[in-house]
């Protein structure tokens, strides 16, 4: 019938839908710790930080001079890129031949994954490289049917914001040598049009090279550790990772991808449509294979890959008749998980005995510092701070401390952002500490005080049901942090 909307139509009202759900989500309930990190970088601009580089701040810096609400101002970015991106990889999968009915499909299916919706919520750096890769891979192929000077500048235009974004940018620069490499056009990259766009990129990520200068190349060793780290904890490590990505990502759509992945790896030189995608793909799948066996990956760590192969696999799959209903079938579950979770953030549907532990840290921040600057008030002390014992606590603190005339403090043994923030000693001064009670004994252990004295306790609770326990201590002439 003419007047039934097309599969991109309905892409759109879809994406408008999904928008206004996590737009009520994301002015329902308080900024999480990587949240409160960035957007903390938002107001204390640099030219870069110790953490990562400067693009998340920013952009945070930005939005937070818009006149609305604080919460809608620092998670606005991310809804906006992750239509943005949602949009570019409709359009990637049109452009290779997918339908407009299949590309539709496995938007839905990305767009209901946990990590996605995650992402598109709380703007990290990970969040800006969404649409930014989709970018980068649609240039790479501009570049291999016509490397001229125009896509070389724009390669290096993309590439540099991504090293704006997160460190694991540099992975873009070895997947486009592997895909020259393949191609047998290695030469290419001797030409002098690419200059250009090394040019492009060494200048938009000058900021990052002139902060590192300036801090010892401190960002570079922090990071450095991270992929050098050894474990003996080998396997133990490389399940959790698995476990983890498993269950961010949902059970039907981690193993569509893998699926997709390794049918496209056996069958690597016929694919020449999908090469371009699929060694992109393998090169974050390997760095990050490889992280594993160090440390356990946090949830967002794999998103390129996956925002890659997810919607791959289910764009290029639905097109077999006999794994249609099965592919369907395989991202229900994930689906279904993922509107109860928006919905419950959004509404508080569910009985709140069953769903504290979600809201423990991300509810009654704004009380807590409340309490904690009416505790340092009773201090006679002029040399007074308050402080918490490490920098997930440090993060929220901090953004919910409206005492301009009260510095919060991170007591901890490693160097980190906090102490580039805060960098005088605060020896001898009279400080409040915030303790979570469930980790009451691990923290005081670490305190050294001339006297230690407990002031104080705050219960947040939703519908009379606590969601988080908090202790307050005066630690008199602090002499520092206790190995």
């Amino acid at each position: 019938m003419k007047n039934n909307l097309s599969y991109k139509q309905l892409f759109w009202v879809f994406l408008f839908i999904l928008t206004l759900l996590r737009l009520r989500v994301a002015s329902q309930f308080g900024l999480g710790v990587d949240e409160a990190h960035y957007v903390l970088y938002g107001r204390i601009l640099d030219w870069s930080y110790f953490d990562h580089p400067p693009l998340v701040g920013w952009v945070h810096g930005l939005f937070q001079l818009l006149p609305i609400d604080d919460l809608i101002k620092a998670r606005l970015p991310a809804i906006l890129i992750s239509i943005l991106t949602s949009k570019l990889i409709f359009d990637f999968l049109t452009h290779k031949k997918a339908s407009e009915q299949y590309s539709f499909y496995a938007l839905v299916v990305l767009n209901l994954t946990p990590m996605f919706n995650a992402m598109s919520v709380a703007l990290l750096p990970d969040t800006l490289l969404m649409p930014l890769t989709v970018l980068i891979l649609a240039q790479t192929e501009k570049i291999l049917a016509s490397p001229n000077l125009k896509n070389w500048a724009l390669m290096g235009l993309w590439l540099g914001l991504a090293g704006l974004s997160k460190y694991t940018a540099v992975l873009y620069i070895f997947a486009l040598i592997l895909i020259f490499i393949f191609r047998n056009q290695f030469k290419q990259l001797l030409k002098p049009n690419i200059w250009v766009g090394v040019l492009v990129a060494l200048a938009l990520i000058s900021p990052v090279l002139y902060w590192n200068i300036k801090n010892n190349f401190a960002s570079f060793v922090y990071q450095g550790n991270h992929v050098f780290k050894l474990d003996s904890a080998i396997l133990k490590n490389f399940g959790s990772s698995f476990v983890m990505q498993l269950l961010s990502w949902g059970i039907g759509p981690f193993i569509v991808s893998l699926m997709a992945f390794f049918a496209m790896l056996k069958n690597l030189r016929n694919e020449k449509q999908n090469y371009v995608t699929l060694i992109f793909s393998s090169v974050f799948l390997v760095f990050f294979a490889y992280i594993s066996i160090g440390e356990v990956l946090l949830p967002h760590w794999m998103l390129i890959y996956f925002i890659l192969m997810i919607p791959m696999g289910y764009a290029f799959y639905l097109n077999r008749s006999r794994l249609r209903k099965s592919l369907i079938v395989s991202f229900m579950i994930s689906a279904v998980l993922t509107l109860i979770l928006l919905f419950e953030l959004a509404f508080q549907i569910l009985p709140i005995q069953k769903t504290a532990a979600l809201y423990e840290g991300i509810y009654g921040w704004d009380k807590v510092m409340i309490e904690a600057n009416r505790y340092l008030e009773g201090i006679g002390n002029t040399k007074k701070s308050i402080a918490v014992m490490n920098w997930t606590l440090g993060s929220r603190a901090k953004y919910y401390n409206n005492n301009i005339n009260a510095d919060v403090i991170v007591i901890d043994s490693r160097h980190d952002q906090f102490d580039i923030w805060s960098p005088k000693s605060h020896t001898n001064y009279d400080i409040i500490v915030i303790v979570e009670a469930n980790k009451k004994h691990e923290h005081l252990a670490h305190l050294n005080c001339a006297h230690l004295t407990a002031v104080g306790e705050l219960t947040n609770s939703i519908k009379n049901v606590p969601v988080n326990h908090f202790l307050y201590y005066h630690c008199a002439n602090f002499l520092g942090y206790k190995d």
